[in-house]
């Protein structure tokens, strides 16, 4: 304790004693491993004949120390006890450790211990060779901050995947604890459980729409509702059978009845509130993307509305359809009946609040990014022999130094923030030929000539291949654009014309790659499937980058080639018969083998009848054209025979003309008669039509398919 006391109060003199490394005397360092996550792994190795062993340990690195560390009889495996004094009794700064020995005995000893250090930096050099292959070689710069020189040391370093962490192992605790009496009650209930999800916070996270702000694709039964009565009144006539809106109406859902109820038709939807919804959830979906969280999309019905739970399902449907065409991933999205009282018709918005733990994303919502839960594995690469790094000196360890398949290929990536949505950049593809995980960090491509660029990898686990953009040299161009469509894949329910169905809401990524080199290529398309989308088709073979697919497309020398990548993810909509766009999806689901065989025939005699009323309506528009020209070139006719009157030598021109007039008078008589036929026609396929609408249910049809058999 007097050479303790001395040693510190000399340092303290002199001011040039480091006191920020372990000291243990009589044993040498023979191993140092450095991490990525800002400690390193130390180990000491000696044969001692003394009764005890004394470690001195910064005051700041105590907690590491004694979280860490292993003291062990080499030769007979028996760990060996150590004391420390408790706090406050450290001297300069140091804190003296003491391992009791067997007495009398030589003791082969083996320490180790983690203490804090910088993390070590790694850095790639590729050489692109020939046949397939490149030359990979990778160091890890290491920094020896720790204030003793490590001499004839085998250095080596591991990977970030390995958990770090402070935890006070030194200070004294002490536990404040209840009293209890006689009388005090040992049993307490629990408290209530709540929803996990909030009417609103500090935020403001709760967003209402109204029912006339929703907005509604045109197969939707309220807009065909409205369309249907628009153009009855518009040929001065009702439609055939009545609802809560005119007489022979519908129920202002698409659902017809047959009966009379007093009362009027709602109002047209106002265009201008219309607008403003849509600009509403476009605002809305860029909020939910650029948060994450999830939602919940609560809907409401009018008080007092038939198929109250219905209607207000079908509106949250409408706005989450909406919120996913703005770009929300589906998975962030999910809708319920609200239960609020007092709620006006329309829609809710309310944000999920993230248990703790993290539940939400555990439940598969608006999770952490996918490339959070890709696989690091381990690494760990030591040198092959004892090297000397001085205090404050950094050494270049070798970690990989080998030959593996590799080719020079291109990447198009057109969603990383320093990615091209124009050109493919060329890029390095190689193999990571180790058992270890490569740590992300810069990559230096050469070629035989020399340099040709450099780029940045991510963690490249082992034995799994990386593909490192280097340069862009504009020689690869892609087109790129979307479309969307829906295509049926279950019919829930059909009734009085409204059919409401599960669709796959299919997005379609089209490429238009043009090779400009004169020789073949390979090009990488980056296309990242969304948490609640599902790839439905691609270019043929992939692979994963992070949360990525990689599509592999080949292309000839000059050659432009189009592919397409497919995803889709499930909606629920409300579809109106009586809608061209609900027939055509119709028509789409009739082409392949349907679950309900009793729905093909009535569907298919459906399909007819508006493929009829189709038709009809062509000609009848064409007859309008037509006799439109006609009145036209009467008039004209009639101008050149009063201009011809005062000409006394246009008699046989006069003649000629009225003629002509007479002819063209006939055509519109015989067109007029033709087109009223139509008309007629028109109306009756439309009665027809809207008959079979109001018959049709999936009930009915499977009954009807029974019977048969």
């Amino acid at each position: 304790m007097r050479l303790l006391l001395a040693a510190a109060a000399l340092c303290a003199a002199l001011g040039g004693c480091r006191n920020d490394y372990v000291r243990v005397n009589d044993m040498a360092l023979g191993r140092v491993v450095i991490y990525r996550n800002g400690v390193a792994y130390y180990e000491r190795r000696a044969t001692l004949t003394k009764d005890s062993l004394s470690i001195q340990v910064p005051r700041d690195k105590v907690n590491d120390f004694l979280k860490s560390l292993t003291v062990r009889d080499a030769r007979t495996g028996r760990t060996l006890p150590v004391g420390f004094p408790s706090p406050g009794a450290e001297y300069g700064g140091m804190v003296n450790m003491v391992i009791e020995l067997p007495r009398g005995t030589a003791t082969d000893l083996i320490i180790t211990y983690i203490t804090e250090a910088p993390a070590w930096k790694p850095s790639y050099r590729v050489v692109i060779d020939r046949g397939g292959k490149v030359r990979l070689q990778g160091w890890a710069i290491v920094d020896n901050t720790s204030g003793e020189d490590w001499k004839d040391v085998r250095v080596g370093v591991g990977a970030s995947s390995a958990l770090s962490f402070r935890y006070d192992l030194w200070s004294v605790r002490q536990v404040e604890r209840e009293v209890l009496s006689s009388n005090d009650r040992f049993a307490i209930a629990p408290p209530t459980g709540n929803s996990p999800y909030g009417e609103s916070d500090k935020d403001g996270t709760t967003i209402a729409l109204a029912d006339d702000e929703l907005p509604r694709p045109d197969s939707h039964p309220d807009m065909q509702e409205q369309y249907w009565r628009d153009e009855m009144r518009a040929r001065k006539a009702e439609p055939p059978s009545s609802g809560s809106g005119t007489s022979g109406g519908s129920d202002g859902h698409g659902h017809y009845a047959n009966k009379t109820v007093a009362g009027k038709a709602p109002p047209p939807p106002v265009k201008e509130r219309v607008d403003a919804g849509k600009k509403k959830v476009a605002e809305v979906a860029r909020s939910i993307r650029e948060r994450k969280s999830r939602w919940v999309v609560e809907g409401y019905a009018k008080p007092g509305e038939a198929n109250s739970d219905a209607r207000a399902l079908d509106r949250a449907n409408l706005m989450r359809n909406q919120l996913i065409e703005n770009g929300v991933p589906p998975a962030q999205v999910e809708v319920r009946i609200g239960q609020s009282k007092n709620q006006p018709a329309g829609v809710r918005l309310l944000e999920q609040a993230s248990p703790a733990g993290d539940q939400t994303a555990a439940a598969g919502g608006a999770a952490r990014p996918k490339e959070e839960e890709q696989p690091v594995g381990e690494s760990h690469f030591e040198s092959k022999s004892p090297m000397t790094v001085a205090r404050e000196r950094s050494v270049m360890v070798s970690i990989v130094d080998r030959s593996t398949a590799g080719e020079t290929v291109y990447l198009y990536d057109p969603e990383s923030s320093r990615g091209n949505p124009r050109f493919a950049f060329k890029a390095i593809r190689f193999d990571n030929p180790t058992r270890s995980a490569l740590e992300a960090g810069p990559v230096t491509v050469y070629s035989s000539d020399g340099f040709v660029g450099e780029g940045l990898t991510e963690p490249i686990p082992a034995q799994a291949s990386a593909i490192v953009p280097f340069a862009l040299d504009r020689q690869v161009v892609v087109e790129r654009t979307q479309k969307a469509e829906d295509r049926i894949t279950r019919l829930v329910s059909l009734e009085r014309g409204v059919l409401t169905s599960e669709v796959a809401y299919t997005r379609r990524n089209a490429y238009a790659l043009t090779n400009r080199l004169s020789r073949p290529v390979v090009v990488y398309l980056r296309h990242t499937v969304e948490a609640g989308w599902t790839l439905a088709s691609g270019p043929g073979r992939f692979e994963r980058l992070g949360d990525a697919h990689l599509f592999r497309v080949e292309l000839a020398a000059r050659q432009t080639r189009s592919v397409a990548v497919e995803e889709s993810t499930p909606m629920t909509r409300t579809l109106d018969l009586r809608s061209p766009d609900a027939l055509d999806l119709v028509a789409v689901y009739l082409s392949r083998p349907v679950d309900d065989p009793g729905l093909a025939g009535p569907m298919k005699e459906l399909l007819a009848l508006h493929k009829e009323m189709a038709d009809q309506q062509q000609a009848i528009d064409n007859l309008r054209q037509r006799l439109g020209d006609y009145r036209v070139r009467m008039d004209e006719l009639h101008a050149q025979i009063v201009t011809l009157q005062a000409v006394k030598s246009g008699g046989s021109l006069m003649k000629h003309l009225k003629q002509k007039m007479l002819e063209i008078s006939e055509r519109i008589q015989k067109g007029t008669i033709e087109l009223v036929d139509r008309e007629e026609k028109v109306m009756l396929a439309r009665i027809r039509f809207q008959d079979a609408v109001a018959e049709l249910t999936l009930a009915k049809t499977g009954k009807k398919a029974a019977a048969r058999r």
